[in-house]
């Protein structure tokens, strides 16, 4: 019976301290998908130097705080960080910030949240929940289709489908998340 106690506060000791640092990473993508959210799409490489300067606009203005955010967002995909930005607009209109170090956690962002439910979009590695003893199998299953993800609902993508969002099979699991930000 000591041994399943002690067995238990270690699992739950350590679940504790998996959550902590998941909420950590989860925090800093929260702010950054809040944040990146709000600001009108990056222009198209083939557009004029005016449609690029116009919807660079509203991001050159910001003053204070929210200049000092954006700017360490835009150092998060500078050249030599360990994060980098994928076109995903063809699948969903999203943009996607990749974490190059395991290529295991990303997150999306829709050009258009005012269209959609699914703003923000985790993918985060699963190893540790599973470590921290969660079946993340016995999440709901994330829905093969755009749009139609509840907010703030955990799923699990197992990788062996297209997944809506990046418009590809991505042949590794996953837990999801979507964030409604407007």
């Amino acid at each position: 019976m000591k041994d399943n106690k002690h067995k238990s506060g270690f699992l739950a000791e350590g679940m504790r301290k998996s959550w902590r640092s998941m909420s950590l990473v989860i925090g800093i993508l929260g702010v950054c998908g809040s944040i990146l959210a709000a600001v009108p799409s990056v222009a198209r490489a083939d557009a004029s130097q005016n449609d690029a300067n116009e919807a660079f606009a509203p991001v050159l203005k910001l003053e204070g705080k929210a200049r000092k955010e954006i700017n360490a967002i835009a150092n998060m995909i500078a050249p030599g960080s360990k994060m980098v930005p994928i076109d995903a607009t063809k699948a969903s209109g999203e943009m996607c910030m990749l974490e190059t170090v395991t290529k295991h956690n990303m997150v999306h962002f829709s050009q258009t949240p005012e269209q959609t439910h699914e703003d923000v979009v985790y993918f985060i590695n699963p190893a540790q929940f599973i470590e921290s003893g969660m079946d993340i199998t016995k999440l709901p299953r994330h829905p093969s289709e755009l749009g139609k993800m509840k907010p703030l609902q955990w799923y699990y993508y197992d990788g062996t489908y297209v997944e809506p969002h990046q418009g590809s099979q991505l042949n590794k699991a996953f837990v999801i998340m979507s964030v409604d930000v407007k």
